[in-house]
Formats: structure tokens, C-alpha cells, sequence
């Protein structure tokens, strides 16, 4: 490792900063069409820094629920992540998507972890892929165990392929980000590789089309969906990270200007970008607005000491 890069610490706290980073500049633009928007600033007539950085919603919630439960247990815990998603829930539940809502009325009816997660159709969303960025980073050193980690943080939640596809392919390039070893121009057949069928794979294999074709990224972004079923979002924050993959704030401020499902997006690359260049690359003034930051921060840092220790 040279000089100039991240180190392991400052990779987890990276992503998990980033993550709600993202998570809260796009909660002001969630839902928003975006055209007029994205056209001003590929256009350069946008301002960044004029963005307002909103409040956590249930991405950034679950996310450090998710590091919380690895960091103190040492393990994935199912039992324990359920019951850390729920108390959450119990005091809330902020934003939280339809099939994680059914998830946790069932968690309070006494189902059990395992059985609790929506099945159907309508339960392919990105639930599960806004969260498992810890999962990632817990198997810095060794993808050995890392999709049967991802499907049962999923379960509790999502039974559904393609929200588990979208979980698998976001904490294996976390995964690979964490460790210094991810390339982008790489990463993608990497994850293709390992997904069965699915439409997250056929939205991967989309996007990286679309950057080897260099399209615009408003077009681009469009074509892949700007939804929040986990085939679109998952594939258009690839698009965002693989497209400026040493770019923490065009990543970032790309995933938002779109517009439809902006923080969760945001969050998801946000998740990958930050591993990949660390804290450092996160502006400062996104840092000073960031709420409770320095709580995720100790959350990231306590993740971090357990995963080496483990290692070691």
C-alpha cells in the first residue's frame, strides 16, 4: 500500500460516513424528477454545494443497526439483528419501505426471524442492499461466507431473489473495496460471476455496458431505472461509483441529481465509494452536517478493531 492510500480504518469509517452521506443529501430529493435538475448540472450550471443535507431516513438507520449488531456480537446474528431492526421500528421507523414495515408487524406478532420477511413480487426492493455494506466490510479479508452472511441479514426483511441479488453484489464490492483490491473496470464481472439469473444481474451487466459506451449519465441513469426495486436501484449506483470510481463527490452528488429513489442510491454507492477512497475523500462541510456523525464513526471504528481482531 502506498502512502497515498486509505487505510483500513479510514475505509470502514469511509463507507459507513458516506453511506449517510448520501442517504441524507438525497432524502431532500426523494421522489424528485430529476431531468431539469441533472441537465443543470451536467451542464455546469449546479451548484453542489447549494445541496441541503436532509436527516437520516431508514437507510442509514438499519445500515448502523446492521454494524452495531456485527460490531458487538462478532458474528451475523440474525436473532440479534431482528431485534435491533424492530426497536428501531418501535421508535419510528422512519422511511421504511413496504416490505420491511410487514416484516417487523410480523416480528411483533412473535414470527420468527427466519420467517419473517415479505416473499412476492412486490417484495424485490432495496431493503436489503442499502444495509449490508457492514457484511462487506466484516469480510474485508476473506468473501469465504459472506452470501449465506448477506441472506440471512436479508430474510428478515426480504425473501425475495432479487432484493437478496441486489444485498449480494452490493457487500461483495464493499468487500473488495475495503480490502484495496477492487477494480473497476473488473468489479462488475467479478459480481456476475457469483449471482444466479436475475434482473440486478441483467441491470449489472447494463451498466457496464453503458460506461464502456460512455453515455450520458442522465440517460444512462433513466435507462436503468430510477426506482426503488433492488434491479434498479443496485445497477444505477454501480453506474454512479464505476463511473467516478476515485470521485467520492461526483459519485455522491450523481446518484442524487437523477431523481427518484436519491437516497437510498446515494446511500448504496455512497457505501461503495467510501470504502474504496476512504474518509478523507468525503468533503469536510458533509462531514460538520452530517447528523450524529461522530456515532457512526465509533460504530465503524468498533467494527473495524472486531474484523482485525477476528482475522489476527
Amino acid at each position: 500500500m502506498t502512502s497515498s492510500e486509505p487505510g483500513i480504518t479510514s475505509r470502514f469509517t469511509g463507507s459507513l460516513l458516506a453511506a449517510a452521506v448520501g442517504d441524507c443529501l438525497g432524502a431532500a430529493y426523494e421522489g424528485y424528477s430529476g431531468t431539469d435538475l441533472a441537465e443543470a448540472y451536467y451542464d455546469g450550471r449546479f451548484d453542489p454545494g447549494s445541496m441541503t443535507m436532509g436527516e437520516w431516513t431508514d437507510d442509514t438507520s438499519m445500515l448502523v443497526a446492521t454494524a452495531k449488531s456485527l460490531a458487538e456480537t462478532g458474528d451475523i446474528d440474525g436473532e440479534d439483528l431482528a431485534r435491533r431492526y424492530l426497536a428501531w421500528f418501535e421508535t419510528g421507523g422512519r422511511g421504511i419501505g413496504r416490505a420491511t414495515y410487514h416484516a417487523m408487524k410480523r416480528l411483533q406478532t412473535g414470527t420468527e426471524w427466519w420467517e419473517a420477511g415479505e416473499k412476492g413480487e412486490y417484495a424485490a426492493g432495496n431493503g436489503v442492499a442499502m444495509r449490508v455494506a457492514p457484511i462487506g466490510l466484516y469480510h474485508v479479508r476473506s468473501i469465504e461466507g459472506l452470501d449465506e452472511d448477506v441472506r440471512t441479514c436479508a430474510v428478515i426483511t426480504h425473501r425475495n431473489d432479487e432484493a437478496i441479488a441486489g444485498g449480494l453484489a452490493v457487500a461483495y464490492a464493499v468487500a473488495r473495496a475495503a480490502s484495496g483490491r477492487l477494480d473497476p473496470e473488473t468489479i462488475i464481472l467479478e459480481i456476475l460471476d457469483r449471482l444466479e439469473p436475475s434482473r440486478v444481474a441483467d441491470g449489472l451487466s447494463e451498466c457496464a455496458r453503458l460506461i464502456e459506451a460512455e453515455e450520458s449519465p442522465l440517460s444512462s441513469l433513466q435507462h436503468l431505472g430510477l426506482g426503488g426495486a433492488a434491479f434498479e436501484t443496485v445497477p444505477s449506483a454501480f453506474y454512479c461509483f464505476l463511473r467516478s470510481p476515485d470521485d467520492l463527490p461526483e459519485t455522491t452528488v450523481s446518484s442524487i441529481v437523477a431523481g427518484g429513489d436519491t437516497d437510498t442510491r446515494a446511500a448504496i454507492a455512497g457505501a461503495m465509494t467510501g470504502a474504496h477512497n476512504g474518509q478523507e475523500a468525503i468533503p469536510v462541510r458533509w462531514l460538520q452536517e452530517l447528523p450524529l456523525r461522530r456515532g457512526i464513526e465509533g460504530v465503524a471504528e468498533t467494527l473495524c478493531r472486531v474484523t482485525v481482531q477476528k482475522m489476527s
